[in-house]
Formats: structure tokens, sequence, C-alpha cells
């Protein structure tokens, strides 16, 4: 019998946590009990992995120790490179969409003859102080997901199938939010739930991606915050109009198709350094 680095009791009560937990605080949060249950709601991962761990050392009969811990979920330093590009990746497949709608409706771009470099530019310390505040609730996320879960499932279905089920379940956690809680809306229901998972699911991917080569959940940190600063801090507050999220954001038909180019090249870009 194969021994996995991550035992599948481990990897079971982790799924098991996950479920629970992320159940009652989005039924609180549909119930209107209060936003601050949406930070809670980022750290079930980092909080159900921890547990996970517990278990796992339990399983092979191992000492529990955060420094176990910390060497399981991936919190080891990376060359800052994957840093970088985990802040320039998302604001790639972000910008371009918005700029796009911009320029196909000028009147829903907030600041109408104003330079859009001019606009970033001003906007640069703003938006530095949204992705590191954003890392205390990612960082929640990607302990749990890309620290745990992806390594866990690697072991188990290798490289490609591990990428695919982790962006899978990824996106199926954000669902009851999607369904009633208001996130995302501006789209009938239906094409909401389709376009989130088309946009959501390169995203990703491309964690992923990050995290096996840099054999870090840093990067994934960065490029969840810098996302969700990007779309909901800076280019949301500059973008107007009803349609808006038919075209921007996480269920714009745009950002998916730029989502999909980059985790494409990013793949292609992966399978040639490993020959």
């Amino acid at each position: 019998m194969k021994k996995y680095e991550y035992s599948n009791k481990a990897l079971i009560v982790f799924f098991v946590l996950v479920v629970a937990l992320s159940t009652v605080i989005d039924v609180l949060y549909c119930k209107g009990v209060g936003d601050y249950l949406v930070a809670f709601l980022m750290w079930v991962p980092a909080f159900s992995s921890l547990i996970a761990n517990v278990v796992n050392c339990i399983e092979k009969n191992e000492k529990f120790s955060f420094k176990t811990f910390i060497y399981r979920n991936g919190f080891n330093f990376t060359n800052p490179l994957f840093i970088a590009m985990a802040v320039l990746i998302p604001f790639v497949y972000l910008f371009i969409p918005y700029r796009i709608y911009w320029t196909m409706y000028p009147n829903n771009y907030a600041y109408t003859g104003v330079p859009i470099t001019m606009v970033l530019s001003d906007c640069f310390l703003y938006t530095v102080i949204c992705v590191v505040m954003g890392l205390l609730t990612a960082a929640g996320e990607e302990i749990g997901w890309r620290g745990f879960m992806l390594p866990a499932l690697k072991e188990r279905f290798g490289e490609n199938k591990s990428l695919i089920v982790s962006s899978l379940i990824w996106c199926l956690w954000h669902f009851p939010l999607l369904i009633w809680g208001g996130y995302m809306e501006g789209t009938p229901l239906w094409y909401s739930l389709i376009s989130f998972v088309l946009c959501i699911f390169p995203v990703g991917i491309i964690c992923g991606l990050l995290r096996i080569k840099s054999n870090s959940m840093w990067p994934c940190a960065f490029l969840h915050a810098a996302h969700n600063a990007y779309d909901q801090s800076v280019f949301a507050i500059l973008t107007r109009g009803d349609n808006r999220m038919f075209f921007v954001s996480e269920t714009g038909i745009f950002t998916i198709i730029c989502a999909w180019t980059v985790v494409f090249l990013m793949y292609l870009k992966y399978k040639k350094d490993e020959r």
C-alpha cells in the first residue's frame, strides 16, 4: 500500500471540516448576521488544514509541531520573482478586460477624460495597501487550498488531475455566496454560476502552477490578494454600467478569455521547463 505524506484520513477530515464550517458561516452570512463573517469563511480552509495536520501526525505516530505544519503547508519563503509574478499576472488578466470595456462604453468609465495612466498612478499606493490588507484573508484560503489540499491531491492523482480537481473544488466552494449571498450580482444566476467557474477555474490552475513551481503557498496568497484588490477595490470603483458584469470582473466574458489565455501560456511554459 502506497504511503502518502498526507494521509487519507487527514484529507477526509480536511474536506469534512471545510464543508461543515463553511456551511454554518454561509448560512449565517446569508441570513444577514454580518459582512465580517466573510473573513472567518476565508480562514476555514486554513483552520481545517491545521486540524488535518494534527490527524496526519497521529496517523503517522508523529508528534505534532507547528514546524511540521508550516513545512507541509508550504509556508517556506521562495524566490521573490514568483511573488512579483503573482502580483503582475492578475493585473494582466483583469486590466485588459476592463480597458476594453471602458473603450466600448466610455461613459461607464468613472474618470472620463482622465488618462488611465494618471488614474493608475494615483491609485498605486492605495492598490498596494489593498493587496497587503487582502493578504490577511487570502492567506487563510491559500494555506488550505494550495498549501494543504493541492499537494495532498497531487500525491494521489498527479499534477494535471490535482490541478483540475483543486480548482473545481475552489470554484464550487463559492457557490453558496453566489446563489444566496449576493456575491457577483449583475447577471442572471445561471449565467453567473457558469461564467464564474469559467473565470475562476483557470485562476485556480494558475495558483496551482505557482505552488508547484515555487514549492510555496505565498505566491498563491499574493495572487489571490492582488486579484481581489484589483477587481473589487480598484477597477470596480472606476467602472459603472449595468451590463459590466457580463464583460468584466469574475463573470465577464473578457476576463474569461484573458484568464484562459494566461493559463494556457503558463502551462505551456511550465511543461517546456519540465522537459
